[in-house]
């Protein structure tokens, strides 16, 4: 269902081209970038990005895996992502370098059944199975460039930095107290996240390359 909506969304920013089409500054291009979901799981991530003048952009962007991997301590692993980005360019020749303002919002959701542990501020608890649910909401400033590859085709490099929070929730059954003492987060902690029964901050770096084609 989710895949179709945004089906559906990428057709009706398709039809956008017709009126942009007119202004020789303006255009559209689809995109499409690799992306990595934690635990591991490579994905695919098309995009459509509208050129509204020499000046700025906005680019629309989903992500679903390829595959779930099978060889996680997870029984059931769920994905996706959606993210709009706000580009600032500065216009050259060949190239165009710009800054940015990116957001996304990624769904995540992991089924244990063999036993394990979850920690709060202040305790640590067991459990037998356990439903967890960790989305993500990210933003990162990015500095890139757009480099052509000819009239239409070009790739995006870019890189950034920002901060996210992730909202884990645990549904557990036959959750018990343990003795051991939960770890002190930071926002440069590096550990699973989703281990955490609250909210945190963490910092976030961004990298990457995309293709685009104008269409």
């Amino acid at each position: 269902m989710k895949r179709l909506l945004l089906f559906f969304f990428f057709l009706a920013l398709l039809q956008t081209h017709k009126a942009l089409g007119q202004d020789s500054l303006r255009s559209v291009s689809l995109v499409v970038s690799p992306a990595l979901f934690v635990p591991v799981s490579v994905a695919v991530q098309p995009g459509l990005q509208v050129k509204f003048n020499r000046r700025w952009a906005v680019l629309v962007e989903g992500a679903f895996p390829t595959f779930y991997p099978t060889n996680t301590e997870y029984e059931k692993i769920e994905y996706w992502r959606g993210s709009l980005e706000v580009k600032f360019c500065q216009g050259k020749k060949g190239s165009a370098k710009y800054i940015s303002l990116h957001n996304s919002y990624l769904f995540r959701e992991l089924t244990d059944k063999e036993g394990g542990r979850y920690y709060t501020r202040t305790q640590t608890f067991a459990y037998n199975n356990t439903v967890i649910s960790s989305p993500v909401w990210a933003t990162a400033v990015k500095v890139g460039m757009e480099l052509n590859l000819g009239r239409r085709a070009y790739f995006d490099a870019f890189a950034g930095a920002g901060l996210r929070q992730v909202f884990t929730s645990y549904k557990s059954e036959n959750a018990a107290v343990t003795s051991v003492e939960p770890n002190k987060q930071t926002i440069f902690s590096f550990d699973d996240a989703w281990q955490y029964n609250y909210t945190l901050r963490r910092l976030h770096v961004t990298a990457g390359l995309r293709f685009g084609f104008r269409l």
